[in-house]
Formats: C-alpha cells, structure tokens, sequence
C-alpha cells in the first residue's frame, strides 16, 4: 500500500532560545511597543529585526548584551510554525506507512548547516529543503516563565532572511500529489502567503486536504495597525481551506473582530470548512461546517489539567511555551493522517480525537526548550504523547464535558 503523504511549506528557521528573561526590567520597559505595529516588543508578539533595531538604534548585539548580559542563548533549536507541525507529525506517525515533507529554503551558512543537522535526525523528507546564497532565517526568542502569573510567554524578533526569495515558483507539481497540504506561518514567507489562495485552490483541485496555521502577521500589522490582516490575495482564501488554525490575536486581526465567537463566524461565513482558536491556557474554540470534520455550530475543549499539575509539580522539568501551538498544529495533521489511512471521507472525520491529540500534543512541548524534540529512538515522543492523551481523556469525562455513546468520544456543543 502507497504511503499517506503529507506536504508542507512556511516558515522553518533556527530558534535562538533565551529563557529566564524579565520582561518587567527596566531595559526591556526601555524597548516596549508604544503602539502597534512601531517595532518595539510585545509579549506574544513578533516583530522584523530590521523594525526592532530601527526603533531600539541599536544593533541586535547591543540589545542582547543590555537585556541578557553575557550569557548566550539556552539553546539553538529548529524553530517555525511550518516545520516543527510537520516533525511532530511525522514523529506521531508510523514511519512506514506515512510520509512527510518540507518544501522550503535555507541559507548556505552555518544556521543552514544547522538545520540540515538536526533535519537528519527527524522523520521529514528534505529533499525539497533547498539551500541558496543568503542569510537562512532565524528568530531570537525570548521567554520569560513567570510572566502571566507563572504561565510564561514569549517574544520573537525575527530576520526573515532567504524566505524573501522563496515563492510560487519554488514549488513543484510533487507539492500537491498528497492527502494533505499543510501551510504554516506564510507570513513569514511574504510571497507565499501572497499567494495563499491559488496555492490551496490547486491543493483542493488535486484532492488534498488543507490545512492553514497562522502566524503574527507584523508585516501587513505595521502596513496599518487599523485594517484586518489579508489572508492571500482575497478573502477568497479562506473557502479553500479545510482546516484554519490560529491563536486568539492572530484570529482577532484575521477578523477585525472583538471576540472568538464572532472571529470563529466570520472564517465560517466566508467558507472555511473548520477553524481551531487556541488562547493560552484558556479553552481552545472550533466549529466545523461537515464539510471535512462532523458538523458542530460552536465547541470548546480545555487544556490538559495533567500537563498543568506536572509542571507545577516537577519545576526542574518545565521547558517554555515555544513551540506548543506548532506541536498542537501537529497533532491535528497526525491525526487527520491516520484517518485518512483508515479510510475515513470527508464529513466523517472525528474532529474531538483530532482536538485530543493536539492539545496533548502542546501540552507536552512545555517539558522541553524550543519546538522540535529530538528522540532517542522512533516512538519516543508518541508514547510521551499518548501518556497524555489517556489523562486528558478521562479529564474530559469526569468534567461531564464528553459523552460516550456506543464507545465513541464526542464532545457536548456549548
């Protein structure tokens, strides 16, 4: 039997990782956002390091050494809504009978040679990860753990580097010969995501399914702080797309609207066949419109209540918060992959077992510094995973908040 494809492309980058950063010093008040979209730091947000060093006058180096001292970051990890998705998937997934691949571009440096390191010991076909002359993109993370009374958040200050270059034209008709088409974060790949709606139109076309996951958009934020992002080149994008997945603020600009509910509205009427809003710690919120998942008007899910006790409990083990929504996208594209391998059709894929993999899977990335986890053997992560999904299961029974007809979990619409 042919294997289950999954293709991806986006933003793959290195993550340079600082831990235990104050954000309520007084150097970090000094280099705050005064308003939207002006290139200063934002808790959560992301900003070009081009604006940041233009707003801060002085260069990154400088900003490191007042805000980090002299220590150098905790780690250098392979970071980016796009890859790191596709590496927890392909680490889900049983090896021999799915197979995942990254379409992208890297530099021909020294952060290049890094990712195409770590690349070698993860399941993901990089045959099509090309490299060029240029810098290859890469993100200065800063995390501070006690932010959000101890919920921890993060900042990214990123220099998008040979993403400028990759386009449409870098991608060849194998891109779209798969079950799924997964699209994360193009908006660090400017011309990608430009092109988002012919892109996922010739997806749908050749019979896969799409899958979109959003990233602060700083470029069109920074254009005009006061119009709703674009998705592509129209609103056109969003009815060619199965499966939208984004963060409460991401949703909120995609909208222009004041709340989930109504951001959640505005992707349905637009065509979208389902869409995921996740808000930290808060409840994740979705509806499906049947087209792919079972119909649901409006559903919420909390996070795992196991995760939240371990990491209370085990403080030596706590990692930070990069990389839990890029693993929580990850699950999903795992779990529709294994459906798709049963042979489940469209309108009767099981959008809760979906849900329940990926908030076990975000939940397990706090344990471990940066998105990718690297395993000592194959199935490490997944039996890590699957620990789990067995607790947050029964949390969601004992809450009342699952009903169990004929043995199948399904959840009670809000």
């Amino acid at each position: 039997m042919n294997p289950v494809v999954i293709n991806g492309t986006g933003c793959s980058l290195i993550d340079y990782l600082y831990t235990d950063i104050d954000f309520s010093s007084e150097f970090f008040a000094r280099c705050r956002s005064r308003q939207t979209g002006d290139g200063g730091l934002s808790p959560g947000g992301l900003v070009f390091l081009h604006d940041f060093e233009r707003f801060i006058q002085m260069p990154l180096e400088t900003f490191l050494r007042g805000l980090a001292g002299a220590k150098e970051p905790t780690e250098a990890n392979l970071g980016g809504p796009s890859i790191v998705s596709l590496v927890h998937a392909a680490q889900l997934l049983d090896r021999r009978a799915f197979r995942v691949a990254f379409y992208g571009h890297r530099g021909r440096d020294a952060d290049g040679e890094k990712i195409a390191g770590i690349l070698s010991h993860v399941p993901v076909d990089a045959s099509r990860y090309m490299t060029m002359e240029g810098r290859t993109p890469f993100t200065i993370v800063l995390s501070d753990p006690q932010y959000n009374a101890g919920q921890g958040e993060r900042i990214f200050i990123n220099n998008i580097g040979t993403e400028l270059e990759f386009g449409p034209e870098s991608i060849d008709d194998s891109f779209f010969e798969a079950e799924i088409v997964a699209f994360g974060g193009t908006a660090l790949v400017p011309r990608i995501h430009d092109s988002l709606r012919k892109l996922a139109s010739r997806a749908r076309r050749e019979g896969a399914i799409v899958v979109v996951n959003t990233v602060y958009d700083f470029r069109n934020q920074s254009r005009n702080p006061r119009l709703r992002w674009p998705l592509g080149d129209s609103d056109e994008t969003y009815a060619n797309i199965d499966l939208l997945v984004t963060d409460k603020e991401e949703a909120l600009r995609l909208s222009g609207k004041t709340s989930v509910p109504k951001a959640l509205a505005f992707f349905r009427t637009l065509g979208t066949g389902a869409a995921v809003i996740t808000d930290g710690i808060n409840d994740v919120s979705f509806y499906s419109n049947g087209d792919l998942f079972q119909k649901m008007t409006l559903g919420t899910l909390p996070i795992s209540a196991a995760v939240m006790n371990d990491l209370s409990r085990k403080s030596g083990d706590r990692g930070d918060t990069t990389g839990c929504g890029d693993n929580f996208i990850g699950g999903l594209i795992a779990s529709l992959a294994e459906q798709v391998c049963g042979g489940t059709r469209r309108g009767r894929f099981d959008f809760i077992d979906a849900l329940i993999l990926a908030i076990a899977s975000g939940g397990f990335a706090r344990f471990y510094v940066g998105g990718t986890f690297l395993e000592s053997c194959p199935g490490e992560k997944r039996k890590n995973v699957d620990y789990y999904t067995g607790l947050y299961k029964r949390q969601l029974e004992c809450s009342g908040k699952l009903k169990v007809p004929s043995g199948q979990l399904t959840v009670r619409e809000r």
